[in-house]
């Protein structure tokens, strides 16, 4: 390779580089944690898409080709828990069946457990409502309004960033008190169906491993949905041709 060329792909490289922030390298983790899966730097300035990310996967993977669909088997493993944890008919259960109908929100966080341990796969964490996650910050905001130019007063100009600090601190203590409360079934995780879509896509080294590799089309679904759920964001948008990591707003 000449001088020429080299400062050519130093100058498409670095750029490409400079997109991998904190939480593009945190993702890119939980990519290759849950797809059993090593990028190599290379293939991470390539993989411009998330379908192109896809593809690097697909490559990787060395089992056999897989004659069964696995967001199926997951079904069908999540299926026999239902069944046996929490008693409920098979004919109740199809892919279409809103979680919400099957695990009320009382029972909830004991039944999610149950279900992870009896299908021995990791499940998504259940989400707060938004409204819980706002209340307790709205609620220090307020009292620190309120109570501002006293707090100014005592701890001194200097030192309100302090006070701000403690504010936070507060906040998340009372997100760990009502951690109890947090019920909500992940983003685009509605269903039974949506479920195993994306138990799947958590577990897919996993499970590839034991019945072998889906087609490179549903690698792509499943990359899909943990990118979406890490993200927080529904998985319509994320398109096979969405730019990685720019198109995700993040950094």
């Amino acid at each position: 390779m000449t001088g020429r060329q080299m400062a050519l792909l130093d100058g498409d490289t670095l750029p490409r580089l400079e997109l991998f922030g904190e939480d593009t390298c945190e993702l890119v983790s939980t990519i290759e944690a849950s797809f059993g899966v090593k990028f190599t730097k290379n293939e991470l300035i390539h993989a411009k898409t998330i379908r192109e990310l896809a593809e690097f996967i697909w490559k990787k993977r060395e089992e056999r080709l897989s004659e069964k669909c696995l967001t199926a088997v997951v079904f069908y493993q999540l299926r026999r828990a239902f069944i046996s944890l929490l008693g409920i008919p098979r004919s109740r259960i199809a892919p279409e069946t809103p979680l919400r109908e099957l695990m009320p929100w009382k029972s909830r966080k004991k039944q999610w457990r149950g279900i992870q341990d009896h299908s021995k796969c990791a499940l998504p964490g259940l989400k707060w409502p938004l409204w819980l996650v706002a209340l307790p910050l709205v609620f220090i905001g307020l009292l620190f309004t309120l109570n501002w130019p006293r707090l100014v007063s005592f701890v001194g100009p200097a030192s309100w960033f302090l006070a701000v600090v403690g504010g936070f601190c507060l906040w998340a203590i009372a997100l760990r008190l009502l951690a109890p409360l947090a019920r909500t079934f992940p983003r685009s995780c509605e269903t039974v169906g949506d479920l195993a879509k994306l138990t799947l896509a958590r577990n897919y080294s996993k499970i590839a491993t034991e019945h072998g590799i889906s087609s490179e089309r549903e690698v792509l679904a499943a990359l899909r949905q943990l990118v979406a759920a890490e993200e927080g964001i529904d998985v319509q948008t994320i398109l096979p041709d969405t730019l990685f990591p720019e198109g995700l707003n993040i950094y």
